[in-house]
This record gives C-alpha cells, sequence and structure tokens, in this order.
C-alpha cells in the first residue's frame, strides 16, 4: 500500500526557490544545501478518498461562525477515509527522520473545506491540524487568520487527525458522524474522552488529505470545483502545533507534501537542516507560564514572541466562543454543555473560577504577526524572500526559560503590538498559576475619562498608534492592509475625545 524512493528532503520547496534565481545563486544554494548529500527514503502520499457528507437536518459540529456567503466562499464537509502508515520515531523532540514501521491501516474521519471562487483564489491552500485539548475540534490558528485568509482567497481546509476529536465528533452527533468513523488503529481509551498515545496515523491522515484536496479531482464533483492549487501550508496551535512540529522534524522530509508551515503557540525546536520555510508566532501567555522559550531558530525557521498576547488573543476566542455557544460542543465534569469562555473560568483542570481575573484574554491582537506569518511563509517558498529574523522575549537564565520583565512587569523583547504599547485596556497575560486561566490573561477596558487622562486628546492617541504600527510593517511583522486597518480603527474610535 506504499511505495519507497530514493530523494532529497526539501526538494519540493527548494524547487520554488531556485526556478525564480539567476542560475549561479541557484547553483551557489544548491551547493551550500546541508540535504544534498543526504538522500532519504521518500514514501509516496496517496490521496484520502473523499466523500461528501449530506446528512439532512444536520450541520457539521465546530465548523466556524464566521457569514462564509457574504465573503465569497463555499463550505463543504467530506467524510475521508484511507490506508495509513505508521512510522517509528516520530515523536517529540525528535530531530532525524521517522522510518516505516508499516501499513495498511485503516482510517475513516471528517475534513471541513471551504473555498472562493476560482477567480478570487490565490492558489494555496491552508491545511489545519486542529486542536483537540479540550475534547473537540477547534481551529483555534484559523481563528485568529480568519479575515486574513478570506481576504486574501485562500482555500482552507480544517482536518480532524487525533482520536479524541473524532470519538467527540460521533457522540455530538450519532447521525451525521456514525460509528464507522476512527482513527484508532491501536485501540486506545475506552469511553473516547482520553487522548489516544501517539494517535500514530495521525500524520498520514493529514497527508493523505492535504493530497485529495491539493489532487482536487473529479471535474464539477471536485471538493474545491474549478480551483487549481498551487501550493499548501500547514497550520495549527498549541497542542496541534506541538504534533505539526513532530510532523516537521520527523515525517515531512518523508512525505513532502507541504510547502511551508506557519505555526500558532508554538512549535517549540524545529530541526535546522531542512529548506522548508517555518514560522512560529507565541504568546507572552503560554511562555510566561510554562518557560521553554528560549528555542533557536535557523535559515528556513523564525520565532516571533509577541508580547502582552494570550494563548488566544481576545479576538480569536471570540471566535471560537461563537462557535462553542451555537454547537455547546464543550463537556465539563459535572456533564453538562459549556460554551468556551465557561471552560476557561471552569476548568476540568483546575475546577470552578480558576481565574485570578475576569474577563479573560488580552485585547493583544496576536493575529496581526500571525498574518503576517502565514504571508511571509507563502512568499518564502514562492519568490525566495526570507521571512523577518526571529524577535524573542528576552529570556531569564534562573528560572531558565522564562521571559525577563522590567520593573513594571512587562515581558521585555518580542513583537510590541499598539495594543500593548498604547493601549486601551489594562490587561495582563498571566492569570494565576493554574491551567488554562494561567495562559489565557485578563483584561479591563479603560473608562473614557482614563484613556483622556493617558493620551490627552484623541489625535495624540491615534499619532501614536500610527507611530508603533507602520516600523512593524517596514521591519516585516504586519502586513501593510492590516496597518491601515489599525490606524483606521484607532481614528474612528473615541478615545481620548
Amino acid at each position: 500500500m506504499f511505495t519507497l524512493r530514493k530523494t532529497l528532503s526539501g526538494v519540493k520547496a527548494r524547487r520554488a526557490v531556485l526556478l525564480l534565481l539567476p542560475a549561479a545563486l541557484a547553483g551557489a544554494l544548491v551547493s551550500a544545501s546541508p540535504l544534498t548529500a543526504n538522500a532519504v527514503d521518500v514514501v509516496t502520499v496517496p490521496a484520502a478518498t473523499l466523500t461528501e457528507v449530506n446528512v439532512p437536518g444536520t450541520s457539521p459540529m465546530s465548523a466556524t461562525a464566521v457569514d462564509l456567503e457574504a465573503a465569497g466562499y463555499t463550505a463543504k464537509e467530506f467524510y475521508a477515509e484511507g490506508l495509513a502508515n505508521r512510522y517509528t520515531g516520530a515523536a517529540t523532540n525528535t530531530f532525524t527522520t521517522a522510518t516505516l514501521l508499516d501499513s495498511g491501516n485503516p482510517y475513516r474521519t471528517r475534513v471541513m473545506v471551504r473555498y472562493p471562487k476560482p477567480n478570487k483564489f490565490n492558489g494555496t491552500l491552508a491545511v489545519e491540524w486542529t486542536n483537540v485539548t479540550i475534547g473537540v475540534d477547534f481551529e483555534f490558528a484559523a481563528a485568529e487568520a480568519s479575515e486574513y485568509l478570506l481576504r486574501e482567497g485562500y482555500a482552507v481546509a480544517v482536518v480532524s487527525a487525533q482520536r479524541v476529536g473524532v470519538e467527540r465528533l460521533k457522540t455530538w452527533s450519532p447521525l451525521r458522524y456514525p460509528a464507522g468513523l476512527s482513527v484508532d488503529v491501536n485501540k486506545c481509551g475506552v469511553g473516547g474522552t482520553s487522548l489516544c498515545p501517539g494517535d500514530p496515523l495521525s500524520y498520514d491522515i493529514f497527508a493523505q488529505i492535504t493530497q485529495a484536496l491539493m489532487d482536487n479531482v473529479g471535474g464539477a464533483n471536485a471538493p474545491m470545483p474549478g480551483l487549481r492549487v498551487k501550493d499548501t501550508i500547514a497550520i495549527g496551535q498549541s497542542q496541534s502545533a506541538g504534533r505539526l512540529a513532530t510532523y516537521y522534524n520527523t515525517i515531512q522530509p518523508l512525505h513532502n507534501v507541504f510547502d511551508g508551515f506557519a505555526y500558532w503557540d508554538r512549535s517549540g525546536q524545529l530541526r535546522s537542516d531542512l529548506t522548508v520555510p517555518a514560522i512560529s508566532v507565541n504568546s507572552e501567555g503560554l511562555g510566561g507560564s510554562f518557560g521553554g522559550a528560549g528555542w533557536t531558530t535557523s535559515e528556513y525557521t523564525r520565532k516571533w514572541d509577541v508580547a502582552g498576547s494570550t494563548h488566544a488573543s481576545l479576538y480569536g476566542a471570540e471566535y471560537i466562543e461563537a462557535i462553542s455557544a451555537r454547537d455547546l460542543a464543550i463537556t465539563q465534569f459535572d456533564g453538562q454543555p459549556k460554551t468556551f469562555f465557561a471552560w476557561i473560568d471552569t476548568s476540568p483542570v483546575t475546577g470552578p473560577h480558576a481565574c485570578a481575573k475576569l474577563p479573560p484574554f488580552t485585547t493583544v491582537d496576536v493575529g496581526l504577526v500571525y498574518n503576517k506569518a502565514i504571508d511571509s511563509v507563502r512568499n518564502w517558498y514562492k519568490r525566495g524572500t526570507p521571512a523577518a529574523p526571529s524577535l524573542s522575549f528576552v529570556i531569564n537564565a534562573s528560572p531558565p526559560g522564562l521571559p525577563v520583565r522590567d520593573a513594571d512587569g512587562k515581558v521585555e523583547g518580542g513583537i510590541r503590538l499598539p495594543q500593548f504599547i498604547v493601549p486601551t485596556a489594562e490587561q495582563g497575560a498571566l492569570n494565576g498559576t493554574a491551567f488554562p486561566c494561567n495562559v489565557s490573561g485578563w483584561h479591563r477596558y479603560y473608562t473614557k475619562e482614563e484613556l483622556k487622562a493617558m493620551y490627552g486628546t484623541h489625535g495624540r492617541y491615534v499619532a501614536k498608534v500610527l507611530g508603533v504600527i507602520y516600523p512593524l510593517v517596514a521591519q516585516g511583522y504586519v502586513l501593510w492592509t492590516d496597518a491601515l486597518a489599525a490606524v483606521r480603527d484607532a481614528a474612528l474610535s473615541d478615545v481620548a475625545k
């Protein structure tokens, strides 16, 4: 059920760069590549079989609540099935290519797809590995970048690759998601609530579904009719970013399916000998609570830390809250449905009211940076333009891995957005000591009187926003379009009026 061929890892990503370079420079890059002498066995990735879900009276679980029709997008959901491989060496903090263990392992899961009209399609498919920490599939990466992805004409796929998410689908709607859905080759767990150790089929599931969408065969009956997919970017947040880091480090050289990777909070250490661009955007909330922020980057990887940001921005969290409020898909130990915000305050890990301050999350719009990360990865492999340099928090030697803070408690270093430097809310990226509150932060909007005292005049406030965000555009950490929108929003606000 699989074939092997000798090739060079990173060829796909490198090819897109070399075609755009002068011959002499391209030759120099090839000769300088650390991979040209190290051939690896590459697994041919077959396309999953996709069957559109058509169950009257039901709707997809955890689908975006954004009005896609108004954005000119079509949304579909498919069952996806195939035969997956398992691998030896696909493990966290492993920086060598995995090897094939066995093949022919059946799976059947689902993928949600949204795509624009052909004349609006930019040619790129962004594929999210859903986060299942809460016990249900959620698209935390797309939540931060949704406006950008729709604005720029990406096709987006959201893949259920792990057991805990698939099992929750079946209990939420047995009619739409029948018992035949399974990614559980090793039969771990009993009630569908515990994480499957390793989720060994997940890597092939993710890649095979992506391959099916890239092929997009079937004419008028294709998954995305009329679209020609030219390239793909893998995206994911937190738990799923960790899975994608393992994929990048151990499986990507075998599969060679993805052209680039954009992680949101956070990839952790990535190997340095691949030529596939990867950027990890990271929050102060996670780094400030758990440390480990001192990992290094290399020629084709970047690490962008965002000061004042939380494990989801307030805006990304509101995106997820709209989904969970509609679907009531989150369940606590008491067996009662809870929304996402309720889960933060009444975590099954810490019990009720674990947050030191409410409401959670900060107003720091990490999506401004994550948009640029996706855009930069795409420009990198398509045009050969490297992303802006890594920009990290200043890290303590003791305690190791935690960010340094100034006399006011503010983190030092990192990308410093207007909402952090020119705030309209008192806020903090940390919130007590227990997960998930500790990574979720808090905010309190300033009163009109406080804002007037802080900025004096409305014009002065707008000028300060402009003075912070335009240099970030010049430095390569924010898109020009997003900066213009931020200045416009500041100008239209009533701050300090």
